[in-house]
Formats: structure tokens, sequence, C-alpha cells
């Protein structure tokens, strides 16, 4: 515009002060202001001549307007100054008391635009506040002297939530307001408070929350303010946020008491913190731009020595990663403050345990989060060590991710399966807490994951250890723990397999369950299920018990005084049996008291029922749910007219009673089921229908009564002409269906499940299957024959047709062996005229000759059961069933109770058969014999284990067990210390029934101990469990069984082949290995029988041995003629050799006990008694050389120190490190359970290859465990590569009674 354009002037004329000589009413000056204004607001800046407006710049500001009374006179005055202060723009018309008072007036109306109810003149406001935003007039306020006190009210009067400003002002509110801030450099905390309180007070939850419904709340004028601010103004305001945050940091960390702002509770420090945090989190979620000017006060809160900030900062971290919106959607948290996020994650280590803790819990809202993926890698990381933190707090919440995050966030991010592996080692956590969360959240994982989870490749391994957690949770029963075993009894029935009314849904989720498991979970499982059968005695006997109680106490006590007292008794020994196997014992007795006193015969009827063995499952479901219902009603008490009980309510009884009914209620071996798995079909993969197989033999062995109503569908298997063909799963389901069928039978023997009119195909079928069938069907199909009415008639015929033998054109010779076995068995008089031929064939075409043969050098190993059925085994499992039949003959002939010569040779011939196969290992051929030699060795494995089974079964008849020699006994410790693996167990597990049952002789006890070098870690601990178990036997602790063992231990080590080698070498190192050799037999003896109660008859019995000579010498070893051995020992030089070795180790007895002695601070005293050793391997002293035995000492000299140091380290381990069952659980909870492998294989490898010098020996420290694996005689007692020297040495067998060697055909001829 031109220079030279004329500006406009003020019109308006007329005197707005109003004096005494010229008043002005208040309508007028009313009046004439609004002139005023309009032609102001008409006014452009610039275009008006200042001059011409001077008069009212100097009467506006009088105070008479400023402070008049009518409010449109105020109003009007501020918007005409208003109009002023931009007309002289940019220079300021007043002075700063003039712009105070202007100001002042200005805020006045402020207040007013909020009162919509009481003010007239909100047009006139509206234009002031519009005007001093439009050209920033606000800002002249902050130049004020007193412009902090000023501003501080326009805050205070904005974020009055009381006053109701125009929805449509907000953004003018916010403007001037920011206006403010962005020239004022220092806002007070008192502004700073109103601002950033309405951030943090911000309804960020509850808007989003209603977002999508498209229904966002109203925010007060406040709230709309302070989002202005933070997005218009958003540098200024991170600026302020700085300065706020310090401030308030600063109070929290000041350790100054002088200072005001001193805070000295730590809980006031914990709510401003908590605050604080608040704070942040919703400037993260509402301005993300903002945080990076206090980002760098949280990573120094994270990396304070205050274990608070560290604390809350981790929780605040946490917070920010968690949560997203779509302002910050686009600023990842990670990348962008990086030293940040990198100094959180070291939360997991810190030094605190509260701030580890805290990282923890913010897991699952990490998992859970829209940007997890980012977190993926870290959070695996970090997971895999916490569950595995020192403090057992961390584990826990570690633990309780599990249980607070959904399962497909869980499966999307956590991939690590080392996760997974220290969950599950977390269930055998010695900290109770822990463990049962553990437990807890395993079951509920594995129950989720079946549900919703689907198995692909990427998730495999993670599957691979989820499927054994059911393994994992019965394999806690071992720990045999009441609180553990309740929890995994609720957890098995709730998640792992809970009571599904679809028949089919429930099967497969049972076989998917059991084809996880791992060998001890197998036995575990299957013991819980034998339980049942015991649980449902003993809850029905309560029953019983309860009814005649509440019966005959209605009627007269005094008539049946007697009978009552003896159920009371009954009564009350049946509950503190149920009542021992609850963790809560008190609790339970009431619990069942009160079943008893409800007399509710609803309750008792639905207790029957779920007991009930042949309940189905339907029935058993519904019946256990109103059970349940019934118990938990809170007016049960109320109901029956029971007195309410302090220390009990409906639900404690109804928990009692429901670990009671799981344990005694038929669930899985439920007749139901049987049914199901039988007609299963051909729906599931191989491992799933062996493991049907399994539990279907396990049931029938258990409680085969349950396959009553399955006989026919049984015998319509066997009956079926399809399961000829050569499938494998229907050769398998015929087998399991004879199997299960006989198993039956033995059970139903009053109504013989056998027996019917329409027998004659069923008969048939039998009959075709033991002369055509596998060795395994023609097995069970001979036995159901031996069951059937006309059984001896169905044997002769059968007879016929498998007589004669011939192995070379009979193409099911294994079976007709078995046939011939079982004939043997039960009708042994029908092949009398034809035993000796059987026999003499046998020997000479199936145990002396070999249609495979071997190699020299092959490698042994095992041939499993199922393998057995392979055509290439064949002429293995005729060998088998040969030594079955010879064991049933010799059975059937010390039965016979006759003197005939022959018959006893035959016997005794036949024992030395097996005798010799167990000390060839396994090896009947000669090697001269070149066309059958060598037996392969797997077929030597499984001969030799074959023999000493037979051996034990024969042992269990009185005769025969007389016959088996010391010698003989000695020569079972080569199947103790076999080479292979399996059949050490196998002959152990047989060992250990027999003797547990007390079926076999007392000098088969010590075999026991020679386990000591047992490299398989798991068969050692179970045999020491076992060992500890039968120790605390009443029967075997009256008995004393195990202490007497002690003598013959002793002489079967003295006799043992290393022993023997050792003392027969001339090297010192070599007798000393041999002494140090025995002290292991004898410290793994002393570990589970030794104690302060026996000691004294132990310590007698070692030192009674020195009181007798060696009956058995090394000469004569194996001599079955006592009577002459006895009457020529006692002036043999031999007996002297034999003695000394079993003195000695009678010496390294006693040592060994006073060490322990020593160590236990145990009594000593002189046994009062006096007892004699057997007679079949000590022979008494005669008159005068006793004395002298005893007296003198046997064991070198120069050995006494090593030895005694020997002692000394292995009782001081076993005294600190003991291995008795508790001891063992309780010390290795956490070990056993995860051992990989390949470690255990690398273990064992080192075992054989290692070997322990002399001088190691003498340096040994105490506690030492250098000698764990440590084998004396430089041979595996395990794992041999050569037979064991005098063992398994090969000799010539000679059957002649004579003793000449005859021809090899004559000598095996058995006179009958």
């Amino acid at each position: 515009m031109s220079n030279d354009t004329p500006k406009a002037k003020l019109k308006f004329n007329k005197n707005i002060i109003s004096t005494t000589e010229n008043p002005i009413p208040t309508p007028e000056l009313l009046n004439r202001l609004t002139i005023l204004h309009d032609e102001l607001m008409s006014l452009v800046q610039d275009q008006v001549d200042i001059y011409s407006l001077e008069k009212y710049r100097i009467d506006l500001i009088n105070k008479k307007l400023l402070k008049h009374r009518d409010l449109g006179v105020r109003s009007f005055t501020a918007c005409c100054i208003s109009d002023i202060l931009r007309l002289y723009a940019p220079d300021a018309p007043f002075t700063q008391q003039q712009l105070t008072d202007y100001f002042k007036l200005v805020i006045s109306q402020f207040k007013l635009l909020g009162d919509n109810e009481n003010n007239g003149f909100i047009i006139q406001q509206t234009y002031l506040i519009t005007r001093l935003l439009e050209f920033r007039s606000i800002v002249l306020i902050t130049d004020l002297p007193n412009s902090l006190q000023l501003i501080e009210q326009v805050f205070q009067i904005f974020y009055n939530d009381s006053l109701k400003f125009p929805i449509k002002l907000y953004n003018v509110l916010g403007g001037i307001l920011g206006e403010i801030i962005s020239e004022f450099e220092n806002l007070p905390m008192s502004i700073l408070k109103l601002i950033f309180n309405k951030i943090l007070t911000y309804p960020y939850e509850e808007i989003s929350n209603t977002a999508f419904k498209k229904k966002t709340p109203a925010l007060s004028c406040s709230y709309e303010i302070t989002l202005i601010l933070s997005n218009t103004y958003s540098s200024r305001m991170s600026r302020h946020l700085t300065k706020y945050y310090s401030e308030i940091l600063y109070s929290i960390t000041n350790k100054n008491i002088e200072e005001p702002n001193y805070i000295s509770s730590k809980s006031i420090q914990f709510n401003i913190l908590e605050k604080l945090n608040k704070l942040v989190i919703n400037i993260w979620l509402l301005f993300p731009e903002m945080l990076s000017s206090i980002i760098g006060f949280i990573y120094h809160e994270l990396c304070s020595e205050d274990e608070i900030l560290r604390l809350k900062s981790t929780k605040l971290v946490s917070e920010l990663l968690s949560r997203q919106s779509s302002n910050n959607a686009s600023i990842n948290f990670i990348s962008s403050y990086k030293d940040c996020y990198d100094a959180w994650l070291l939360k997991i280590a810190d030094i605190d345990v509260d701030v580890r803790i805290q990282w923890v819990e913010s897991i699952p809202k990490l998992l859970s989060c829209k940007n997890s993926m980012d977190l993926a890698s870290d959070l695996n990381k970090a997971l895999s060590k916490t569950l595995v933190d020192n403090d057992f707090k961390v584990r826990k919440s570690s633990v309780m991710i599990f249980v607070r995050t959904p399962i497909h966030d869980i499966w999307k991010i956590l991939t690590n399966p080392l996760i997974y592996s220290s969950l599950l080692y977390l269930t055998r956590e010695k900290v109770k807490e822990v463990r049962e969360i553990s437990i807890l959240a395993v079951s509920q994982f594995f129950s989720s994951s079946l549900k919703h989870i689907e198995r692909n490749s990427t998730n495999k391994p993670v599957w691979d250890i989820l499927d054994t957690i059911p393994s994992v949770l019965f394999n806690l029963y071992y720990i045999n723990d009441l609180n553990i075993n309740e929890q995994v009894d609720l957890m098995v029935f709730k998640y792992i397999l809970p009571i599904d009314s679809n028949e089919k849904t429930r099967i497969l989720r049972l076989l998917h369950v059991l084809k996880g498991f791992d060998k001890k979970a197998f036995s575990s499982f299957f013991a819980f299920n034998r339980r049942q059968l015991q649980m449902s005695i003993a809850l029905n006997k309560f029953l019983q018990f309860s009814k005649l109680l509440n019966t005959n106490i209605a009627q007269s006590e005094d008539e049946r005084h007697q009978e009552l007292e003896t159920i009371r008794v009954k009564y009350q020994k049946v509950i503190d049996w149920l009542a021992n196997t609850m963790s809560d014992r008190e609790k339970t007795v009431i619990s069942l008291e009160t079943i008893k006193n409800l007399n509710d015969q609803r309750i008792f009827f639905l207790l029957e029922t779920c007991t009930k063995s042949d309940v189905n499952f339907t029935t058993l479901k519904n019946s256990f749910s109103e059970l349940m219902s019934k118990l938990q009603d809170p007016q049960l008490f109320k109901k029956h007219k029971l007195q309410m009980l302090s220390n009990i309510i409906p639900k404690d009884i109804a928990k009692q009673l429901e670990i009671l009914l799981y344990r005694s209620s038929p669930v899985i071996y439920n007749i139901s089921n049987v049914n199901a798995l039988l007609n299963l079909g051909d729906s599931i993969d191989k491992l799933e229908t062996e493991t049907k197989q399994k539990l279907l033999d396990e049931i029938s062995t258990v409680n085969p009564a349950l396959f009553k109503d399955q006989l026919l569908t049984l015998k319509d298997i066997i009956c079926d002409p399809d399961f000829y063909v050569n499938d494998t799963k229907e050769k398998s389901a015929l087998y399991d269906a004879l199997k299960t069928l006989y198993k039956t039978s033995k059970v139903l023997t009053e109504q013989n499940p056998l027996s019917s009119d329409n027998n004659d195909m069923f008969i048939s079928r039998l009959k075709d299957i033991s002369l055509e069938g596998s060795p395994f069907e023609s097995k069970y199909a001979i036995k159901l024959i031996s069951k059937l009415p006309d059984s001896e008639t169905i044997m002769k015929e059968l007879k016929t047709l498998v007589l004669p033998l011939n192995v070379g054109t009979c193409k099911n010779f294994a079976s007709h062996i078995v046939v011939l076995t079982e004939i043997f068995k039960a009708f042994p008089h029908i092949v009398d005229d034809e035993s000796t031929d059987i026999i003499s064939y046998l020997i000479k075409e199936v145990l002396l000759s070999n249609q495979v043969v071997g190699e020299d050098d092959e490698a042994s190993g095992w041939v499993e059961e199922q393998e057995l059925s392979r055509v290439e085994y064949l002429s293995l499992v005729s060998k088998l069933a040969v030594l079955k039949l010879f064991t049933n003959k010799l059975k059937v002939l010390a039965s016979e109770n006759t003197d005939n010569k022959s018959t006893e040779v035959f016997i005794l011939k036949t024992m030395k058969l097996f005798f010799y196969l167990i000390a060839s290992g396994g090896e009947l051929i000669a090697e001269t014999n070149k066309e059958n030699y060598p037996t392969p060795a797997k077929f030597q494995t499984r001969l030799r284990c074959q023999a000493g089974l037979q051996v034990l079964k024969l042992a269990k008849n009185h005769k025969l067990s007389q016959l088996i020699t010391p010698t003989d006994v000695n020569k079972l410790i080569n199947l103790v210390e076999d080479e292979c693996l399996s059949v050490r167990k196998i002959f152990l597990k047989k060992l250990k029934d027999y003797i547990s049952n007390e079926l076999i002789s007392i000098k088969f006890f010590p075999l026991i101990f020679f386990t000591a070098y047992e490299p398989d870690t798991e068969l050692k601990a179970d045999t020491k469990k076992w060992v500890n178990y039968t120790f605390t036997k009443e029967s075997f602790k009256n008995g004393t069984y195990l202490e007497r063992t002690l003598p013959r231990l002793i002489h079967a080590i003295a006799h043992h082949s290393d022993i023997i080698e050792g003392f027969e070498s001339e090297e010192d190192d070599d007798l000393l290995n041999a002494l140090i050799n025995a002290i292991d037999y004898l410290i793994f003896y002393f570990d589970s029988i030794a104690a302060q109660e026996n000691f004294n008859l132990l310590y007698y019995l070692s030192e009674r041995v020195k009181n007798y000579q060696d009956k058995i010498t090394d000469d004569n070893e194996g001599n079955d003629d006592g009577t002459t051995e006895e009457e020529n020992m006692h002036n043999s030089n031999q007996i002297f050799e034999t003695s000394k070795r079993m003195y000695m180790v009678s010496e390294l007895a006693q040592m060994v006990l006073l060490q322990l002695k020593e160590k236990r601070n145990w009594q000593h005293s002189a046994y009062p008694g006096k007892l004699n050793l057997s007679s079949d391997i000590f022979l008494p002293f005669i008159s005068g050389q006793e004395t002298r035995t005893v007296l003198k000492t046997y064991l070198p000299d120069k050995f006494a120190a090593k030895l005694q140091n020997n002692i000394r380290t292995k009782v001081h381990r076993i005294t600190h490190t003991s291995q008795t069952q508790r001891q063992r659980a309780q010390k290795r909870m956490l070990e056993t359970e995860h051992i990989e492998a390949s470690k255990k294989k690398k273990h064992e490898s080192k075992s054989l290859k290692k070997k322990r010098s002399v001088a190691d020996d003498d340096s040994e420290s105490e506690g030492s465990n250098s000698d764990e694996n440590y084998d004396p005689s430089g041979k595996s007692k395990a794992y041999r590569t050569t037979v064991k020297k005098n063992l398994r040495q090969r000799k010539k067998v000679n059957y002649n009674d004579g003793g000449s060697s005859g021809d090899e055909d004559n000598s095996l001829e058995y006179m009958i």
C-alpha cells in the first residue's frame, strides 16, 4: 500500500470515563463502549492514525473501567483494549503496571467464559480470547513482573474442570496456553503438574476400548487442551517434560535430609515412581516423540545403584515394549532406544531378586503384544536363563508365564526347546512352591497344546519334549512324597487323561499319552493302576463298615456290643490305611468320618458305583459328577442335620474324596476302555498299536475279569481265518487275543470261558495255531487247550501230529517244540514212552547243532522279544524252547519222589547243562565241530540268559534247589556281571522277584551285591532301592536274612574269578587290586545293610567266618560228591589256600565295619549268641586249630596302610553321600530325570577304559570319588570283551556217570 494513502481516524468522540461533573450512567457507558468496540474492531492494523486512538488508549486502561462493577462494561473494556493492543502493535501502548491490570481483567474474563449459565457477554469474551491468540497479544503477559502468578492463574482457570468452556473454543484455549509456554522458558512445577497430571490420568484404556464402537467418550477441556499443547507444541513440551521428570526424580533420589524436597518414606517413593511411570507410558501412547526427552533418565534408572529405581524402571520399559497405539506404531522402541533396551535385557541378571522377578513378570504381556516377534529371540534366550535362576522366586515367576499367557502366544514366540526342558526339570524342584506351580503349568500346557496346536516340522522339537510331560509326571511318583502324589493324581485326571465321555477321543488320548512313556513311567503307570484295585477294596470296606455301624447303632448296642467293637476296630484300621496315603491325614480322617455320619444312602450308592470294577465309563463319570456336586454343597451339614465342623468345610471333604476316588475308581482299567481298545481297528499308527497291545496285556494280567464281556470278541478274532495272513498287525492282534483269553480263563475258573456248546470251531482253530502258528501264538494256543475240559485227549492228538520230530523237513519245528513243552508240563505221562528219544533228539539236533552259524569275531548283542518271531531267529527260539522243556521235565521228575538212579542222573546232568551254558557264555558247540561252530553271538547271549532263568525256576523247587551247589551259584555271578545289559536286567529282575516273594533259598542272596560295578546308573540305582526296600520288610527283618547273607557273600567274593586271579598272580599290584575289588563289593553291601541295630551281628558273622574252613577248593570246585570231599579235606594242603582268601575277605569286612562304626558313632558290644555257618560252604575245624586261625592276621602287612586308606575314603563317601532310597531321591531330585542318553553312553564308555593305579589309592583324599568306576581287575565288571577266567572258559562236557570221555553221541543219551 502507498505511504500517501490517508490513514483512518477514530470517529468515536464521546467520553467513556464518568466524572463527578459529568457522570455517565451504566447503560449509556455500556452503549458507548459497544460503539467504540465496533469501530475499533473494524480498524485495520497499520491503516489507522494512532494519534486518534490516544485518548481512548488512556481512558480504557483507567481502573474505573477495568474494575467497573458491571460485567458488560468490563467485558467491552477488555475487548477494546485488545483491539488497542492490536492496532498499536508491535509497540506496547501501556506500561507494565497497566498491562498487569489489564491481564488481570482478561483473566477474570477467561473465568467468566467457563460460566455459560450466568454469563451474558460470552460473545465479547470469545472475541477477546480469539483476538489475544490471533495477534499473539497474550505473550505480553510473559514480560510482566508478576507474570508467573498471572500465568499460573490462566492455567488454573483453563484446567479447572468445574468450568464449562465451549467445545469450539478448545483449540483457542490450547493456543493461548501454547503461546505462553512458547515464550516462557521456565514454567513453574505447579503449572507443569497441571499439564502432566492430565497426561497421567488420561483415560487411554477406556477410549481405546470404545473406539471400535465409534462412540468415543467426551473429554473435559483440560484433557483436550493438554492434547493440543503436546501435539502442537511438542518441542517446547519436551523440554518442559525433561525439567518436570528430572525434578521429580531428584526428589526421589535426593539423600540430603536437610533439603526441603527430601523424601524419607520408601512407600512414598514407590507411589511417586508408579505415577511417574504411568505418565511415561501415556506419553509413549499419546505423544511418542516426547519420549526421547526422558529416555536418558530411564536408562540411568536401569543402571542405578538404587534397587527401587531399577525395579520401577524395569517395569516401565516392559510396559513401553508391550504397549502400542496408532500414535507410536511407526516408532520401534528396540531400534530407536537400543541402549535402554539392552540395559533392560541385562536385568535378568540383576543382583536384586525383586528386579529379576519384575523382569520375568512382564513376559506374559510381551508375548501377547503386537511387536512380540521383534522380542522373540531375546525372550527365548532370557527365559531359558530365568528358569534356572538361583533364586526360587524367580524360577516360580518364570513358570507362571506358562499359566498366564495364552497358549497360541507361547507357541508363536517361545520356540527354544531348552525352555521346555527346563520347565519339565522344575517339576522335581526341591522348593514346594516352584514344584507345585511347575506341575500345574506343564499339565495345563500339555492339555491346551493338544487341543489347540497343530504339529508341523517347525514345532516338532518342542512337541518332542512336550510329549514326555505325562512320562515326567508319572515319574514323580518315585519321589514318594504324599503332597506330590496327590497333585499328580489331580493333574493326571484333570489335564493328562481327563474324564471324557467320548469313547474314541478318550482312548486315542490314552494311547497318545502312553506311547510317549519311558520305562520308568510305564512301571509307575502300571503300579498306579494296580494300586487302584487295592484302594477300591479299601474304600468299599469303609462303606461296608460305615453301613454296619450306622445300622447297628440304630438298633441295640447292648445286644451286639462285641460285634460292634470288632467292626469299629476294622473300620478304624481301614480309615487309618486310607488316611496314611494322603498328605493331610487329619483332614482325610475327618472327611471319611463325616461321610459315615451323613449316612446318606445316595452318597453311599454313588461311592460304591464309582469303585465297582465292572462299572462302565459313562456311569462312572455321571456318578462321580453327582457325588462331587453333593459333597461340595455348602448346605451339606444343614441338610443332614449335622453340626458344622470348625476344621473342615464341604469343599475340603469333596477334595479329599476326589483324590481317593481317582485312586480307587477304574478310570483307566475300565470295562468300556477294554471294549474300545479291542475294537479300535486300524486308525492308529504302529507305535500306538504296540502301546495298545502292551496296555491290554497289562490289564489282562492285573484284572483279566474285565475281559469277561469280551470273550466272544476274543474268540471271534482267534477263529477268524483272515488272521492267518502275513500282515504283521493282524498277526499281532491274533497273538494278543490268544494271550488275553488265556489270562482271562486263568482267573474266571468258576465259569470257564472256554466251555461252551459250540466250541468245535474254536478248538479246531487252537489246534491249527498250535501246529502251524508262530512259536508265540502256539505257546498260548496250547496253553488254552490245556484249559479245555477234554484237554488230555486233544494233547494226545497233537503229540501224534508232532512226533516224530524232524528239524530238516518240519516247517513249524519251533512251534512243535512249544507244544511238547506244554505236554511235558501238563500231561507228562502222555510222552513217557517217547521221552528219551525226544530229549536225545533235541540235544543232538537243536542244542548241539546250528542252522545259523556265527563268526568268531562277531559282536555280541541282544535279540528283543518281538524280533524272535523273525525267520532268521526261529532256530534260536527252538533252542530256548528246548531249555524250557528240560525245566518242565525236571520239575515233573522232582515231584514224583522216586529213588530211581537214572532219574537222579538225568536231573544232575540236565542241571549241569544249564550251568555249563552259563559258564561258557552260551556256547555248547565244540570248536572241533567245524560244521556248527560257533553259535552266533546273539544266540549265545539269549541262551545263557535263558539258562540262568531256568535255574532260578528250578531253585523254587526245594528238591531241585538242594542239587544246586555253591559253585553253581557262583557261576550265576556271570549273569549279574554279563557284558549285555539286557541279560543283567532280565536276570536281576527275576532274581529280585523270587527273593522278594521268598521263593528261593538264601544262598542266592549274595548275587544281588555283585552289582557293585554295574555301569548302568539306572539299573544300579533300582537294585539299591530294592535292597533298601527289601531290608525294611518285616519278614526279612525278623529273619535277619540279609544279615545272614554276609558269610555267603564273603565266601562268594573269595571264589570270584577276579579275586582268584589276583591271588594267583605273582605281582603285588594284582593282589592289591583283587583286595580293593573285594572292598568295593563289601562297601556296596554294608551301605544298605549295616546299621546300629545289626552292627554287632554283622561284625560277629564276619569274625565267625574265620572259625571255619572253606569247604570248596579250587581243584575240587564243582565236585558234587560231598561225602568224599568232607572225609578228605581236613588234611589237604589245598584247604589253606582257598580258606586264606576267605579269611582275607573276612578281615576286610571287619575293617569296613569298624570304619563305619567310627564314622557313624555306633556302639560296639559282643554279640550275645552263637550261630553256626552254612555247612554247604563252611567246614568246622578239628579241635585246636580254631583258636590259631582266629588270632592270626592274613592280610599282608605291606598293604595294611593302603587298604585302610581305601576303606576310609569309601566309607567317608557313603557316610556323607548315602545311597539309600530316601537320600538318593533328595540329593538327585533335580538330576536323574534329564540325563541325556549320549552323556550316559559316554560315561559308560569311559568307565570301561578307566583303571586306577595303586599309587592313586595311596594319595586319595577324603571325599574323593575318583574310584567311582574303578575296576581293580582291569576288566569291566559288566561289559567284558573277553570271557571271565574260571567262570567263562570253555570246558569239555562229560555227561557219563563215571566221568569217562566216551563217544559224543553216547554222552548225550539220557536214561530215564
